[in-house]
């Protein structure tokens, strides 16, 4: 069991909004998530995960609400938030590599230029990811010489190569063909065993049901309901979510 009840949360959402427009996606959510959490957000396309995911870094300005993130509010206009983007690493469902890069210099070049690391430092550490997940032989490969699995687990290593305190996914395994999908598991598997705090916008029942610490089921804008796995998927609450697990397991 954590022995983080009487810490602060490392973010804290309080009444987030965010519109586009006069369309309304995230109605004022509050929740909060501890370090070490593992938070799988699950519901139907279009419900505001992927804008609730992004509006955790800022890549989406929320238009109302707070996030209290290592117990500075970033959407204070006063914030550094590149700053507090290096400790956020960010995994897309579409890898982003730089084409004309190698896998090494794709994931040194923002240490180097962000975190001044030194070529050395910033090489050193990237090779012991690579080694972790496998890919340490494709470091002089390009993006293009690799499977979609392989991309995606170099992308996860990228956002590693930061030192971030957060990891957020936004259906990571979406984009792959089915035999690729368990690879790019397989790694986020082993960060949540080490205590990786992370959010993960996921349609992987399976994962959520296995590795995450609690489950929210995001629909309309509103989290309906959130619980431990375990409940969460035998004992649903929420007549929405019921229609949905109901579709989807």
């Amino acid at each position: 069991m954590r022995n983080d009840m009487f810490e602060s949360p490392l973010i804290s959402v309080r009444d987030l909004q965010k519109s586009f427009g006069d369309h309304k996606v995230l109605n004022g959510i509050t929740v909060d998530i501890a370090k070490g959490d593992v938070v799988c957000v699950i519901g139907p396309s279009g419900s505001g995960k992927s804008t609730f995911l992004r509006c955790l870094n800022r890549l989406d300005e929320p238009t109302g609400g707070e996030i209290i993130f290592d117990g500075v509010n970033i959407c204070d206009p006063s914030t550094d938030i590149d700053l507090h983007r290096q400790k956020m690493g960010m995994v897309f469902q579409q890898f982003n590599l730089f084409p004309h890069m190698n896998i090494l210099k794709n994931l040194t070049i923002a240490p180097m230029a962000l975190q001044k690391k030194s070529k050395e430092e910033a090489e050193g550490y990237a090779m012991e990811l690579l080694e972790r997940v496998g890919l340490a032989n494709r470091a002089m490969d390009y993006p293009l010489q690799l499977s979609g699995g392989q991309q995606q687990r170099i992308a996860i290593v990228r956002a590693l190569c930061m030192k971030p305190e957060v990891m957020l996914f936004d259906e990571p395994t979406s984009a792959l063909d089915p035999e690729m999908v368990g690879e790019v598991l397989e790694v986020m598997k082993e960060l949540a065993s080490e205590h990786m705090t992370m959010v993960v916008v996921t349609h992987e029942m399976g994962f959520a049901r296995e590795v995450a610490s609690r489950v929210m089921f995001l629909d309309g804008g509103d989290f309906l309901e959130e619980n431990a796995p375990a409940e969460f998927f035998s004992n649903p609450q929420n007549d929405r979510l019921k229609d949905f697990l109901s579709k989807v397991l």
